[in-house]
């Protein structure tokens, strides 16, 4: 059972090990933090290249009869929620899938949908009508001793257009259906009347189920229905992947921007900025207390100056730091990350609010925790599992908040 903590427009997942060439035996089940998808027609997509499952949630869960069945190499998760009008969405997640032992057993046909059975079963029947009418028309059903040779207004038009009739003759008689049947008696050397072959009019069938189509912007086909049947299963109608257009010419650089905008720091110092913007960005926010003075010709003399923000900032950042696989210990502080490591940083006490930057890698595993704590002496970073190899880990940031 895959567990998904969804959080607003955030997902988190407790690393399960999910092994390939399972057939139908996937289930997930989501956690929904608060109120914000309340209403909300959920749905989960799993992409792999040009493999797509979407699934609408029942209960918040992903059942077995959904044929959730992935194969090995990372997959693409995240969730979208309808309501009228309005679409909620998600980050995405990346799950991981292992080889299995059985390699050589390829997944399972996927049935035909709801609407393909249908649609088998409308062709078959449309096909041996037309059989049943060429045989009709043919004068090859049943035998020559029912066959309705022509229809006349009345007995005496009968006997006038037919003088000499056959036994077994059969013709219709009247102006409208339902039409007597006559047919001549070679005994009695009469037509008798057989009454209609028409039955009486049947009661008025029940109204048919209404399948209505919708396809959404990621050309996936839905349907929903009036009379409480299930559904055909989701299908991706998106066209094939055109061919690559031709390559443009490079633009600038996010630094060489900067640099025609005014920019005279060093690209470095540029790059250093840009990692650190959020907790930069606190420091300045609405109601602050050290908020940012601009004027498009020059700096007012109020205004918050370099010198100034060196004087008074005491924010500590930490490069390229390194964790052992030795540091991490089991902790029961966060249920889902069991295993704690302290980073030593100097001049960091409690009062500080960390920011930990790892690296791209690391944070798409999905493996640390996106919480950190800060103690006297450094700070403690949390993980689902312990990392057998040395962590390497860019930038952290410590915000004084008190």
């Amino acid at each position: 059972m895959m567990e998904f903590y969804v959080m607003g427009q955030n997902i988190r997942y407790a690393c399960p090990v999910i092994a390939a060439n399972s057939r139908d035996f996937l289930q997930a089940r989501f956690y929904f933090s608060g109120d914000v998808w309340e209403g909300y027609s959920k749905w989960a997509h799993f992409r792999q290249g040009e493999t797509v499952y979407d699934l609408n949630l029942i209960d918040d869960e992903i059942k077995k009869d959904m044929h959730l069945n992935l194969s090995i190499g990372s997959w693409e998760m995240f969730l979208t929620g309808n309501m009228g009008d309005s679409r909620i969405t998600t980050v995405p997640v990346i799950i991981q899938v292992m080889e299995s032992g059985l390699i050589d057993e390829p997944l399972h046909e996927i049935p035909m949908t709801v609407a393909e059975q249908l649609d088998s079963k409308a062709s078959l029947a449309l096909e041996k009508a037309e059989e049943l009418t060429e045989i009709i028309e043919s004068g090859e059903l049943g035998s020559r001793g029912f066959q309705i040779l022509g229809y006349y207004p009345n007995l005496e038009e009968l006997n006038k257009q037919v003088p000499e009739p056959e036994r077994g003759d059969a013709y219709g008689i009247g102006t409208q259906v339902p039409y007597d049947i006559y047919v001549y008696d070679g005994v009695g050397q009469q037509w008798v009347n057989n009454g209609s072959i028409q039955g009486p009019a049947g009661s008025r069938g029940e109204d048919g189920t209404t399948f209505i189509p919708s396809v959404d912007d990621y050309g996936n086909l839905s349907w929903i229905n009036d009379g409480g049947l299930d559904n055909p299963e989701t299908v991706n109608i998106r066209g094939t992947k055109g061919d690559p257009g031709e390559k443009g010419e490079d633009g600038s650089s996010p630094y060489e921007l900067a640099v025609q905008e005014g920019f005279s720091g060093t690209e470095a110092t540029f790059n250093w900025s840009l990692a650190h913007i959020a907790s930069h960005a606190a420091q300045h926010s609405a109601g602050g207390t050290d908020p940012l003075t601009i004027d498009s010709d020059a700096i007012e003399a109020a205004a918050v100056t370099r010198s100034k923000l060196a004087a008074d900032v005491k924010t500590l950042a930490f490069l390229e730091l390194t964790v052992e696989p030795e540091n991490w210990q089991e902790d029961e502080t966060y249920g889902d990350y069991p295993f704690r490591a302290a980073v030593a940083l100097d001049g960091v006490t409690e009062d500080f609010a960390p920011s930990v930057t790892f690296a791209p890698e690391d944070a798409l595993e999905n493996i640390f925790a996106p919480v950190a704590e800060t103690y006297d002496g450094g700070i403690y970073i949390y993980a689902c599992e312990s990392p057998a190899e040395t962590v390497t880990i860019p930038a952290v940031v410590c915000i004084p908040v008190r």
